[in-house]
């Protein structure tokens, strides 16, 4: 028994010694709740809220794929000059992305967004249908024709009717001109085309094209292929959505496009973006394509709930309506827009007087205020916001109009201040994101955290211990020693004193793990632990430190709480 109790009271003199262990994180910094009716005009904002609530899913889902769907629309055949006397044109070619882990609504509540546009498709296909048919009657007659002629032309020459033989060439050569074309169908979305072939389908749309992806980290990682070097800078240049683009191949020929003008539409998970946040962080040429997804939300989820109700079908049918008006050419000389000439490709709309105010005092306080105080990566993202709010104020003016304000002329000031409100509210989505890119070490720590709690190392353990294992985000000695530095720091740690007695050889480094860890879990988990699946742990345990500022410090001093949630 003595013996019994000097080995307790050993191993408890041990632990004593240990510090308390810090938490390593906690959830995520937080983001606004939306006011649908503040964002978006009737009736965007009641179908938006209609569609949510069926789904149980947040409205930024729906909000997001509706304005980037109707973005699309509008496309290049039209523009804004947020600036009075420059002849700057932002095209509302926007790109989005949700964020949310699976089965959280995201690709249907996406779909309820891309709906009207689809629906439009339906619409172009049975029309291209329709017109096939004409087609191939009118192919059929004038294959009666051409054979005619040659008929004709070959009994001319048996006679040696010079005269009548020049006449059927004259003719089989008017009909060679007047052969009928195909109709071509209009498009309006793609799902998963080469950029071989987007070129071509934006030569027959010049207006521009809408690529939905239901998961954005396929199309990501496409452009990692061999082979697909080109594709990103497709799309880089895509973004832009103002210029053309002549594109030069050995087995397809030349191509011009008018517009190269791309939206983007997908759903990605947040175990997934944090993997090609890794990946991006590590790639030494970032050129800002995460910071193109403008129309960015990862909200909150939201709590399971049954829910069986009915559309609205007045709303539905009025934003229907509202597609259907922006799908006509003419609303663009209808409502006052500027025409194109040799300075400007497309026509556009100028700012109000007191839209134009609303946006440089907005600007102004972007450029000197915001974003000095932010990280690099923070100011690349918000240095493109220009783009999002005169993009999202054309977008918002058009989408009243189309429903029957009667407006015409510049862009008022109600959708600019919409415009600079979406900016504000996505600000905050962006800054949760972007601090999964601003703080590796403390990402990498967490994961190596997981692994001390679920004792999948040896106590004590040396960097070579871990960089056997090949986790990812845990690869590098790099990553390690950040990982094992930030422990240290935070008590969970600790090296281990070199041996009194020398070894032969350099001996390796190796630390030993605070058993507090294990004894505070034990508290929360008096029943066997569960392993949860592979990342949620990570997901869950977030560093609530601003995104502007490299702060690790946790504001409940000792506070066990979340070591493990």
């Amino acid at each position: 028994m003595s013996r019994a109790w000097d080995d307790e009271a050993e191993a408890a003199a041990a632990d004593a010694e240990w510090p308390t262990p810090e938490r390593i994180g906690s959830d995520l910094p937080p983001v606004p709740q939306m006011d649908v009716e503040e964002l978006l005009p009737p009736p965007l904002a009641g179908y938006v809220r209609d569609a949510a609530h069926r789904k149980v899913a947040p409205p930024e889902f729906v909000a997001v794929s509706l304005l980037v769907s109707l973005g699309a629309l509008i496309g290049a055949r039209c523009g804004v000059r947020p600036k009075l006397l420059d002849d700057w044109i932002v095209v509302p070619n926007l790109w989005g992305a949700v964020i949310a882990p699976p089965s959280k609504k995201k690709s249907p509540s996406m779909a309820d967004g891309v709906k009207p546009l689809k629906w439009l498709a339906a619409n172009a296909r049975a029309k291209h249908a329709k017109a096939m048919e004409g087609y191939h009657e009118e192919v059929e007659q004038h294959d009666v024709m051409v054979g005619a002629a040659k008929k004709a032309m070959q009994k001319a020459a048996e006679k040696a009717d010079d005269e009548a033989v020049q006449s059927a060439k004259a003719r089989l050569a008017a009909l060679k001109q007047s052969k009928p074309q195909p109709p071509v169908m209009k498009r309006y979305t793609t799902n998963d085309a080469t950029i071989e072939k987007l070129g071509e389908m934006l030569v027959e749309n010049p207006q521009g094209l809408l690529t939905e992806r239901d998961e954005l980290a396929g199309l990501l990682l496409s452009f990692e292929k061999s082979g697909h070097e080109s594709d990103r800078a497709f799309y880089l240049e895509a973004w832009n959505g103002t210029d053309g683009q002549e594109v030069d191949r050995v087995a397809r020929g030349s191509l011009y496009i008018p517009n190269l003008a791309l939206s983007v539409l997908g759903g990605i998970q947040p175990e997934r973006l944090e993997k090609y946040l890794d990946s991006a962080a590590k790639d030494t040429g970032n050129d800002g394509l995460l910071a193109r997804f403008q129309l960015t939300v990862w909200p909150d989820p939201l709590d399971f709930e049954w829910r069986d109700t009915a559309p609205d079908k007045i709303l539905r049918d009025a934003v229907y309506r509202i597609f259907e008006v922006l799908d006509d050419d003419d609303f663009i000389g209808a409502w006052g827009a500027e025409p194109a000439d040799q300075f400007r490709r497309i026509p556009s709309f100028k700012l109000s007087p007191a839209a134009a105010q609303a946006f440089i005092a907005w600007d102004t306080d972007l450029q000197k205020e915001v974003m000095p105080s932010c990280a690099p990566v923070l100011q690349e993202h918000f240095g493109k916001y220009e783009k999002l709010v005169a993009g999202l104020a054309l977008i918002l003016d058009m989408a009243e109009r189309a429903d029957g304000s009667g407006a015409i002329g510049p862009i008022r000031e109600k959708p600019m201040l919409r415009a600079i409100a979406w900016a504000d509210f996505l600000s905050e989505h962006a800054r949760r994101v972007y601090h999964l890119w601003m703080h590796p070490e403390v990402r990498a720590a967490q994961k190596l955290s997981e692994a001390l709690l679920q004792r999948k190392l040896p106590d004590p353990f040396s960097t070579a211990d871990v960089q056997r294992k090949g986790w990812s985000g845990l690869g590098s000695p790099k990553e390690i020693a950040a990982a094992v530095e930030f422990l240290e720091s935070t008590g969970w740690v600790r090296a281990t004193p070199k041996p009194e007695i020398p070894t032969a050889g350099r001996p390796a480094k190796t630390y030993g793990v605070n058993p507090k860890i294990h004894a505070i879990n034990a508290k929360e988990e008096p029943t066997k632990p569960i392993k949860p699946p592979k990342g949620e742990l990570n997901r869950l345990n977030r560093v609530s430190s601003s995104v502007c500022e490299d702060d690790f410090s946790d504001d409940d001093g000792i506070d066990f709480e979340g070591i493990k949630s």
